[in-house]
């Protein structure tokens, strides 16, 4: 991912989040020059609130873009302070090896919306989160933890050390979903699209569980299976 593509970010939902909550982000804003409707003179409202600069482009047909300031990722000793300071029973979720950055995206928004409190992304294997996976998040990205780790392997002893049971996702795993309990300190871990997780972090994982006692078509899409699993351990939570 380049300098320019990791500092663009495209659509309403994306913007508005990155406005609502870190607004000191965004350098500039271009809004497509031939809309003229609510969507846009909400957004207008919203930048002017915040003095941000923004201007118009004939080339952007739908969808305002905006350019944003470099931050550094966090990363793994990141993610060792923020276990250890306040966050008493967590739920993680670790994507390993998520090639589609619009799969990417769709985990991250799944995660957005259930309230996860990290999300840990296996650094070199993963999608980048570019532009794309931003816009699919609809603003998701922008209001969790995200921590890149080079070393999954030893990011998961570190969670097991810190009490946290880690569960792993596999069409071929005999133990279903529904039989787990998620109240306690929690980490799922979801694989790539089409080979699942990694032989050697299936190997660390506490459980191996599966979402579907379907014995014709047992898996779903990686992004529709984050949805289910969150879902699930959200409801056990608020119960």
């Amino acid at each position: 991912m380049n300098k320019k593509e990791s500092g663009l970010r495209i659509g309403f939902h994306s913007i508005e989040s990155i406005l609502e909550n870190n607004p000191h982000k965004i350098k500039k804003v271009t809004l497509p020059a031939n809309r003229n409707d609510e969507r846009i003179a909400s957004l207008i409202l919203s930048l002017e609130k915040n003095n941000i600069s923004y201007d118009l482009s004939s080339k952007l047909k739908q969808e305002p873009e905006a350019t944003i300031s470099n931050e550094n990722e966090l990363d793994f000793q990141d993610l060792k302070s923020f276990i250890k300071s306040n966050i008493k029973n967590p739920l993680i979720l670790i994507l390993d090896n998520i090639i589609d950055p619009r799969n990417l995206g769709a985990c991250i928004r799944s995660a957005a919306v259930i309230g996860v409190d990290a999300i840990i992304i296996n650094k070199h294997q993963c999608a980048p989160i570019n532009a794309v996976a931003h816009k699919v998040s609809a603003g998701g990205a922008e209001v969790i933890k995200i921590f890149h780790v080079t070393n999954l392997v030893n990011c998961i002893k570190f969670l097991k050390n810190e009490s946290i049971a880690i569960y792993g996702l596999s069409e071929h795993a005999k133990q279903n979903y529904h039989e787990c309990n998620f109240t306690n300190p929690t980490a799922i871990i979801m694989g790539a699209e089409e080979s699942g997780i990694r032989q050697k972090t299936m190997e660390k994982c506490d459980f191996k569980i599966n979402l579907s006692s379907n014995k014709l078509f047992k898996s779903f899409n990686v992004s529709v299976a984050t949805g289910i699993i969150l879902s699930e351990a959200n409801r056990q939570r608020i119960n």
